[in-house]
């Protein structure tokens, strides 16, 4: 028998002998889970620590015990800052638990955070290690922090500057590409009079997800459909006779996160097979290890155009908006 017909036989012998069922969930070690959203806003960073568990396929009942997510050893936590000069910093993590958790899946007694104390230098390279004292394992991941400050180019508040959104005109809102993953959420706050009685109410509409890894543009935006947002307004809203309401204003909270950030997302929301935990941060360990910044501007006033088509326009006619001319007269301050 030649060296191939031999190899053959091993080969069928073996695929015969074994069971054609594949386990897709096996028993393992448990991996530590971190996430840690650097913030160069503040002076202090957080980390946070957990551990995996398995969930199988089809029980919604399962609730995790603290033995499935408990970390049951000390850690130390610690920030390397690493220079343009080679010089290094180390910023050493307290454990706290001062911030108040649900009492849910994820309760206190076994989802650790911990407190570092630094502020983040822009442009500088920073590594998170945490180190496990018995085991003396260690976890590591590295990420960059910004080379500028995120700012919001528009909306700025100008006096006499107004927002407008119809269809056919959509509401920009721009930046400068500090980061390379952005979120816009638009909150529309209005007020309602029912049998006498004023209260200020508000819709939240997030954006989608922005990208932009080419740093060397002037700015990054994202477009607002003005035709979306009267029909977010209508499906939001109830039609009722008793009922009138009073456009306040717009509100924005724009997000901004680091390239490690942006690549995370990215994979998650366009999942083939296991790419989720492809994309990682970190050695030894899963979660993400970024920047992520916020810029917030309120009070955005709603130009005529805009209040009148909420009150007249096809979409929202029927839910009780006063015209911008019925407003005047009302001579109605927001309370």
């Amino acid at each position: 028998m030649n060296l191939k017909s031999g190899f053959l036989l091993f080969l069928f012998g073996l695929l015969a002998g074994c069971s054609t069922e594949i386990g897709l969930i096996v028993p393992g070690d448990p991996l530590p889970v971190v996430y840690c959203l650097l913030d160069p806003e503040d002076s202090v960073q957080y980390v946070r620590m957990g551990s995996t568990y398995a969930v199988n396929p089809g029980d919604t009942s399962f609730k995790p015990g603290q033995e499935d997510i408990l970390i049951d050893e000390d850690i130390q936590v610690y920030l390397s800052a690493e220079y343009s000069t080679y010089a290094q910093e180390i910023f050493y993590g307290t454990l706290i638990d001062t911030i108040p958790k649900n009492s849910g899946w994820f309760p206190s007694s076994v989802n650790h955070l911990y407190a570092i104390r630094c502020v983040l230098q822009p442009g500088t390279r920073y590594s998170l290690y945490v180190h496990f004292l018995k085991t003396n394992r260690i976890i590591h991941a590295e990420t960059g922090s910004f080379t500028s400050q995120f700012q919001v180019i528009d909306p700025e508040i100008v006096p006499g500057r107004e927002a407008t959104l119809l269809p056919g005109i959509d509401f920009f809102v721009r930046f400068n590409p500090a980061g390379s993953i952005f979120q816009s959420t638009m909150t529309f706050r209005y007020a309602e009079n029912k049998e006498g009685t004023w209260t200020n109410h508000s819709l939240v509409f997030p954006q989608k997800f922005v990208f932009v890894f080419d740093k060397t543009v002037k700015y990054a935006e994202q477009r607002i459909s003005g035709e979306r947002f009267l029909i977010d307004v209508s499906r939001a809203l109830k039609s009722d006779p008793a009922v009138r309401r009073v456009p306040l204003g717009l509100d924005f909270h724009v997000s901004c996160g680091g390239d490690d950030l942006a690549l995370k997302i990215n994979a998650e929301n366009n999942t083939q097979s296991f790419s989720i935990l492809e994309v990682n941060s970190f050695d030894n360990a899963i979660g993400v290890f970024s920047c992520l910044s916020h810029s917030y501007v309120r009070n955005v006033p709603l130009s005529r155009f805009t209040i009148d088509t909420l009150a007249l326009g096809p979409i929202t006619r029927g839910l009780g908006f006063m015209t911008a001319e019925q407003i005047d007269s009302l001579n109605y301050e927001p309370h």
